[in-house]
């Protein structure tokens, strides 16, 4: 059938959309932060988004929708802050020749309010349109459940995931 068929089109369209952003988010970590590793420690956040929208859309019985896609692929950028903030402070600790671990530590403990200052007032921000108080919204209800679901949950693995994978996997600069 042909509205079928209209689906399954922007489905895979959103899917490469998906792709593309994160080969863009990849392309500019990497251009910032001057390696090629840590971007792919900044995206292993984004499962733990996606699987914070997967356990929303169980809890909240809501269908994966083209809708709930759109609210995906604005997650993918979204979920990647904390982390960045994270990796930023734990490199400027390490440029000053703080060891690996004590610049981990540092940046793990300085950076936590403001990462559950910005995500709490995101999720409060959408937790309305997400629980259809103003009147259930087709379109603006998936999008913004699965942002709060995905950063809500992302953001709460991340300050535990992010400062360990750091630790065990990036070297301290020599000299």
């Amino acid at each position: 059938s042909g509205q079928l068929d209209d689906i399954n089109e922007s489905i895979n369209s959103m899917f490469i959309l998906l792709l593309f952003g994160v080969l863009l988010i990849y392309a500019i970590l990497g251009t910032q932060f001057k390696s090629y590793f840590q971007p792919l420690l900044i995206l292993a956040t984004m499962p733990m988004a996606f699987t914070g929208v997967t356990l929303g859309l169980l809890i909240t019985g809501n269908p994966l929708s083209l809708f709930t896609m759109y609210g995906v692929v604005a997650l993918a950028g979204i979920a990647v802050n904390a982390a960045i903030v994270l990796i930023s402070a734990a490199n400027a600790r390490l440029q000053a020749g703080m060891s690996i671990t004590h610049a981990t530590l540092y940046a793990a403990r300085r950076r936590i309010i403001p990462i559950l200052i910005t995500t709490l007032t995101t999720i409060a921000g959408l937790s309305s349109l997400a629980m259809g108080l103003g009147g259930a919204s087709l379109i603006w209800g998936p999008v913004a459940t699965a942002i709060v679901w995905g950063l809500g949950l992302s953001s709460v693995l991340t300050l535990f995931a992010i400062p360990l994978l750091f630790r065990l996997f990036v070297k301290a600069p020599a000299g």
